[in-house]
């Protein structure tokens, strides 16, 4: 079983909401995204912002000097938590009814929090939520996905959607009201504190990748739904994703495989890594990838060669 980072317990008082932020080399994004946060927030919600600095540069680096907002409170760390790793050490610093994890690169667009935190007041059933993104470029962006599955690898969504409907709702869809979706995005996260704390926060297992997946999985094995409300609106600049790096790549398929063990049954395991093999060897042939990613999933992805392990305190 993986061991989960406990959130530990903070100050006895519950604020209404608290976000947490993370910052690794991107001062100026996370001075914008909390300015967004203060800026668009009503002022009569009960509301405190943990600004973590995940073991940043130093020149992107930040210092409690750059918030003076009394709300706002910042904590450093030396090294690199991952995302999982980050947010969890950023919530051993507050309590909350509803914790909403929010990336840098991301600002509000609207009173984002106080329509999120009504929805989820009036709807006890749900315990995760997000709002409608949009990209840099003001363009909308879907803000939920699909649950990883064989049937989704092996065949296509369109299909899936016909199939079954309710599990397959439009991901591009513009939506007015409310809808129930398999999972939210990563970016902005309106967790419900009860059901969260009781899974012992995030899985600081998964360092990059995967934790929104296994986050809604794990809900929903509770018995939550999860919700996409799209009056709450933000934006989110890394919403169109640059190629990743040979070590992200990696990365990418050390968390996934994880999730898939941590999920399923071995059979279900070795059959999705067996279709993964095939996938990845024709990629590979055709000069997409290259020979020494192909072979790292051929071998697990171990966790011994994620990024968390080459770090060194400065």
């Amino acid at each position: 079983m993986p061991v989960n980072t406990p959130v530990r317990p903070g100050p006895a008082r519950r604020c209404a909401v608290a976000v947490t932020v993370l910052n690794y080399n991107s001062a100026e994004l996370t001075r914008r995204c909390v300015a967004s946060i203060i800026q668009n927030t009503d002022p009569a919600l009960d509301l405190r912002v943990v600004v973590v600095d995940n073991g940043s540069r130093p020149e992107e680096g930040l210092t409690a000097r750059d918030f003076d907002d009394p709300r706002v409170e910042f904590h450093p760390s030396r090294i690199n938590l991952g995302f999982a790793g980050g947010h969890q050490f950023a919530l051993q610093f507050v309590r909350a009814h509803y914790y909403f994890l929010f990336n840098n690169d991301g600002y509000l667009c609207n009173d984002a929090l106080r329509i999120l935190h009504h929805f989820m007041e009036a709807h006890p059933e749900v315990a995760l939520a997000t709002g409608a993104c949009v990209d840099a470029a003001g363009q909308a962006h879907p803000s939920f996905n699909y649950e990883p599955s064989l049937a989704r690898f092996a065949l296509s969504t369109g299909l899936l959607r016909w199939l079954s409907p309710a599990h397959y709702p439009p991901r591009r869809a513009v939506y007015t009201h409310p809808v129930e979706v398999p999972m939210v995005t990563g970016s902005a996260l309106f967790v419900r504190a009860e059901p969260f704390e009781a899974l012992g926060g995030l899985d600081t297992r998964f360092f990059l990748y995967c934790e929104e997946e296994d986050l809604a999985r794990s809900l929903k094995r509770n018995g939550g739904r999860v919700f996409l409300v799209p009056e709450a609106r933000f934006c989110h600049l890394g919403s169109r994703c640059a190629s990743k790096t040979p070590e992200l790549h990696q990365e990418f398929y050390i968390s996934f495989l994880y999730y898939l063990r941590k999920h399923h049954r071995w059979p279900y395991v070795l059959a999705f890594r067996a279709l993964l093999a095939m996938k990845l060897m024709t990629r590979m042939l055709r000069g997409r990838i290259s020979g020494s990613l192909f072979w790292f999933v051929l071998r697990g992805a171990p966790e011994k060669a994620s990024l968390r392990y080459r770090q060194r305190l400065s």
